[in-house]
């Protein structure tokens, strides 16, 4: 598995830039590049200022692409909370280490598959039922 954002052409700057004014290419938008913005949010703001910037962005975009149904409180929160845990100097350094792990899966040890899957998850935020997200000071060692 070879995980590379479809944004990968364009500086943090530029990216951000096209994401917050719709102008990102739907194609440029994959799992890697929602990571990637939630990375550069956690990276350039507090927790709480962090994920409202990434939950407002996607929500945004994908009102803007005529589907805000594509929106999930609970999935997007979670991405955001687990890349916070983090501690790597840049984005590809997070990518180069845990590349193995950032898939559906990873939610899955903290969430049951019906959790997560529920309508009120895609709404609002819901709790693990598995296993407590890791903190900043436990997740290097639990992710």
């Amino acid at each position: 598995m070879f995980l590379k954002p479809a944004s990968s052409d364009l500086s943090d700057s530029e990216f951000l830039a096209a994401f917050q004014t719709c102008s990102l290419p739907p194609a440029c938008f994959r799992h890697a590049d929602h990571l990637r913005l939630a990375w550069l949010c956690v990276h350039q703001h507090p927790l709480d200022v962090a994920t409202e910037h990434v939950r407002n962005g996607i929500q945004a975009y994908a009102k803007h692409l005529g589907q805000p149904k594509l929106y999930h409180e609970t999935i997007t929160v979670a991405w955001v909370r687990l890349i916070a845990s983090h501690s790597e100097p840049s984005f590809d350094e997070f990518l180069r280490l845990n590349e193995h792990r950032l898939n559906g899966e990873l939610l899955h040890r903290f969430w049951s598959p019906e959790r997560l899957q529920s309508e009120m998850a895609r709404k609002e935020w819901v709790a693990p039922d598995r296993m407590q997200l890791p903190t900043a000071a436990t997740a290097r060692f639990e992710i």
